[in-house]
């Protein structure tokens, strides 16, 4: 029986040159680590995206946005887009910092937002995770939603009071 996984698995084999049948019982245990990693990663990233919404990779960015690569690093610089960095150092991108337009555009009011919050959250997760909770001075809604409608002002202060608590 054939698996998605199992034809990942035997395509990496092959393209790496490696027999299968040379792999002595050290080699095994190093792969089940490493597939325990990677699982382990997999299974927090679902976690965060039933949260926070797709967190997508820069391509994807580019794709969704019709940006340039410089164009996105601009952004990026400028605050108008949430990069999420993990602990590798790899970095992704938030959804939840964009309308749900085609090409998508930041929110508006955002760039404001990740300003107050760039010297509490640097990697991006803290603040992707408050914009998509429920917050009772909002009326329930979350700030992404009070973004989209045109709340820009009691988000940023209410942005400024949470990434105050968190640096604190």
């Amino acid at each position: 029986m054939s698996s998605p996984l199992t034809e990942v698995m035997a395509a990496e084999l092959a393209a790496s040159g490696i027999d299968e049948t040379e792999l002595n019982s050290a080699d095994v245990q190093y792969v089940e680590h490493r597939i325990r990693d990677v699982l382990s990663g997999l299974k927090a990233r679902r976690a965060w995206e039933n949260h926070i919404g797709p967190i997508l990779t820069h391509k994807q960015t580019l794709e969704v946005t019709g940006w340039t690569k410089q164009a996105l690093s601009q952004a990026v610089r400028e605050h108008r887009v949430l990069r999420l960095v993990a602990e590798d150092g790899s970095a992704g991108y938030s959804v939840a910092g964009f309308d749900d337009n085609s090409p998508a555009r930041p929110l508006p009011g955002l760039k404001d937002v990740l300003r107050v919050w760039s010297h509490a959250d640097p990697r991006g997760w803290t603040v992707a995770s408050w914009l998509m909770s429920e917050q009772p001075e909002l009326g329930g809604r979350t700030p992404r939603q009070a973004l989209l409608d045109s709340d820009g002002p009691t988000v940023l202060e209410l942005a400024r009071q949470a990434s105050d608590r968190v640096a604190a």
